[in-house]
């Protein structure tokens, strides 16, 4: 959500749709003229985009409860929102124009420019799979939950409680698992028996299929029809 925030406010900012900001001109003029380019054009207004996102988010953050648990809760999403701005900033990259006769690139200009949103989602999904277990330790620095206790980078992701196993039954948690699910032997999206029945395997049942089929309508005034019959394969999580 920090990300996506960020994202959109330093969009609007560069298409000129906020009279709050613009372009970021810090960098216009300055770059290395022996080699042949400078910074110019309109790069995108990132660190304006940050601070929209701090004061929007994280001003709700600090109102969550102080009771037990609320400050711990509080620490990790101020980590996490923190962490998905700068996922915005650290995928950035430098875009140039050439100038020159006959487009010889004598001259280029370049900008900083975000990129394509999907690109962050990308990315915030890796940081999301090495994301790492923090203790639960209300008011000291965030450790990891192991026997190393090295301090957590403010890129990574935390957590303080594992996700519930949702391939295996616990019905208190109202988790039903993926036991007897049916699944498609030949899809690789979610549905597909390898991700759905978690590497337990599947069984295969022979299902037959009766339907109307062949219909006709006949003169005055029914329709007619045939009995069809098929089998097909039917595929069930163990």
């Amino acid at each position: 959500m920090a990300a996506g925030l960020v994202h959109a406010v330093t969009r609007s900012c560069s298409q000129g749709n906020m009279t709050e900001c613009g372009c970021d001109a810090r960098l216009q003029g300055s770059g290395s003229a022996a080699e042949g380019w400078h910074w110019g054009g309109c790069s995108d207004h990132i660190q304006y985009g940050i601070w929209f996102s701090r004061k929007f988010i994280d001003n709700s953050i600090k109102n969550v409860s102080t009771s037990r648990g609320g400050h711990t809760l509080s620490t990790m999403n101020q980590h996490n929102t923190e962490a998905g701005r700068q996922a915005v900033d650290r995928t950035m990259s430098t875009d140039c124009r050439c100038h020159g006769v006959s487009g010889s690139c004598a001259v280029k200009t370049c900008w900083r420019t975000m990129a394509a949103f999907e690109r962050v989602g990308v990315y915030l999904k890796e940081r999301y799979e090495t994301s790492v277990q923090v203790s639960d330790r209300s008011r000291r620095k965030m450790r990891r939950k192991d026997q190393r206790r090295l301090p957590v980078d403010k890129q990574q992701l935390i957590f303080f409680n594992k996700s519930p196993n949702y391939c295996l039954e616990d019905r208190p948690r109202g988790v039903a698992g993926t036991r007897g699910r049916r699944c498609s032997r030949t899809s690789v999206g979610p549905d597909g028996c390898n991700l759905l029945c978690c590497g337990r395997g599947y069984n295969t049942h022979v299902v037959r299929h009766v339907q109307r089929c062949e219909c006709k309508f006949v003169w005055c005034c029914y329709v007619q029809c045939r009995r069809c019959e098929s089998m097909n394969d039917m595929h069930t999580c163990k």
